[in-house]
Parts: C-alpha cells; sequence; structure tokens
C-alpha cells in the first residue's frame, strides 16, 4: 500500500505539473499577444485592391467636398483619415508630409484630401472643427499644419479653445467669422460622417491612407510609411 499511496501522489503532482506547465504557456502566449509591438515605419503596411472590388468605396471616399491639397487633374488622390492628436499623425507629419507634397502633390502626380478619424477625445473634434472653421477663410491647410506644428501629448490641453483661438489669431483669420462658424456645431454632421467612412472603409489605425487611381484602382497605405512608399503607390497606379 505505501508504494502504491507514492504512486497515486507521483500521478498527482504530475498532473498539476501539467496543468500548471500549460497555464504558464497560455498566459505567455496571451502576454505576447499584448506587448508585441506594432508594425514599425519600415514595415510594409501596403494592399492594394482591384477595381472591381474597390470601385464603390473608392466612390465614397472621394464624395462631397473635403478639403484637397493639389492639382484638381491629378491622376491619384490620396485620402488620408487622421487625427490631429494621434502621434503617430503627428510624427509622420514632421518626417514625411512635406516630401509627399513636394515629389508628388507639387508635381501634379497626386493631390492629398484630408478626412477626419477622431478618436482620442473631444479635443481632437475640437481642433478637426477649427480647422474647418479657418477653411470657410481659405486657411484650411495652414491651420492643419498649425495643429502638427504645436501637437503634444493627447488631451493635454493643448488643443484648448484657448489655444485654437490663438493658432486662428496667428493666421490673421476674421475672429467674429472664425467663432461664430467654431460655436455653430455645422461640422459634427461632417466629422461623424467622415469617422464613419473610415469604418466602412476598414479604418483601424491613423494615419491611414487610401490612394484611388484612374479606373477605381486603389491602394491602401495603413501607418506612418515613409514617403518613398507612397512613390511607389502612385507609379503602380499610374502604370498599369
Amino acid at each position: 500500500m505505501p508504494d502504491q499511496t507514492r504512486t497515486n501522489e507521483h500521478k498527482s503532482r504530475m498532473i498539476v505539473g501539467l496543468a500548471i506547465f500549460a497555464a504558464i504557456i497560455l498566459l505567455g502566449g496571451v502576454a505576447w499577444h499584448f506587448v508585441t509591438p506594432a508594425p514599425s515605419a519600415s514595415t510594409s503596411a501596403v494592399v492594394t485592391l482591384p477595381a472591381s472590388s474597390s470601385f464603390d468605396l473608392a466612390s465614397s471616399l472621394l464624395s462631397g467636398s473635403p478639403p484637397t491639397l493639389g492639382s484638381p487633374n491629378a491622376s491619384v488622390t490620396i485620402v488620408e483619415f487622421g487625427d490631429y492628436q494621434c502621434p503617430t499623425c503627428g510624427a509622420w507629419y514632421h518626417s514625411q508630409e512635406a516630401l509627399l507634397i513636394q515629389n508628388l502633390v507639387d508635381t501634379g502626380k497626386a493631390k492629398l484630401v484630408w478626412r477626419d478619424f477622431d478618436y482620442y477625445g473631444p479635443d481632437s473634434v475640437s481642433a478637426s472643427e477649427a480647422a474647418y472653421a479657418a477653411g470657410e477663410q481659405g486657411k484650411f491647410w495652414q491651420f492643419h499644419d498649425l495643429l502638427f506644428q504645436n501637437q503634444q501629448t493627447p488631451n493635454n490641453g493643448w488643443a484648448s479653445r484657448q489655444n485654437l483661438d490663438k493658432f486662428a489669431q496667428q493666421l490673421g483669420l476674421n475672429m467674429t467669422q472664425f467663432n461664430q462658424s467654431f460655436n455653430s456645431g455645422k461640422f459634427d454632421s461632417l466629422i461623424n460622417a467622415n469617422h464613419s467612412l473610415g469604418v466602412q472603409a476598414g479604418v483601424t489605425e491613423t494615419p491611414t491612407f487610401f490612394l484611388i487611381g484612374p479606373n477605381g484602382r486603389m491602394i491602401t497605405i495603413a501607418g506612418g510609411q515613409p514617403e518613398s512608399v507612397f512613390e511607389q503607390a502612385v507609379t503602380s497606379l499610374t502604370s498599369a
């Protein structure tokens, strides 16, 4: 009997040990999932969609009159979904946007469209409203630039109403008109529609770009990718 008891105890320890080992493996896998870093800017995040599957989405992305920079006759439209409080958007603006404008927009190869995908909080929405209010005085892109140039930690107050007024004054805007537009709430439906369109398009991070070429062919670029990735995409869309 003592031998049988020891055998049973040994089996019990083995079962408990295996259970603990399995739990460690499972928890380790879960932990790995949560600590695995997002792809870096050098990671390819480009998806090409054929015209047959992208035509309706392309039409939706091109609809309305969103702020657009560049020639209306450009063969490719680059639609950016972003949040003015998004750190990755800010980093891409500072390191890549000027190159994209210089090499693609100013050369007439592409035009750049902005659509809000606000999710960091109320200050993101306020920043979007202020940019649109500035746009009514022909200064959308200048205000857009000031927002990214002054970006700080999300929701720390850098995009407060007081600071947004300062940006407007810095651009020499008519403050009476700016305040009337900002306070009207008239841009809420546009901001909500842009967010809904982004969800429909499958946006899961900012910035996300949709490059739309001739015949509705489209390439999606997710994240703060290098400007060279956009040049390659534009070439692909216009040479096919």
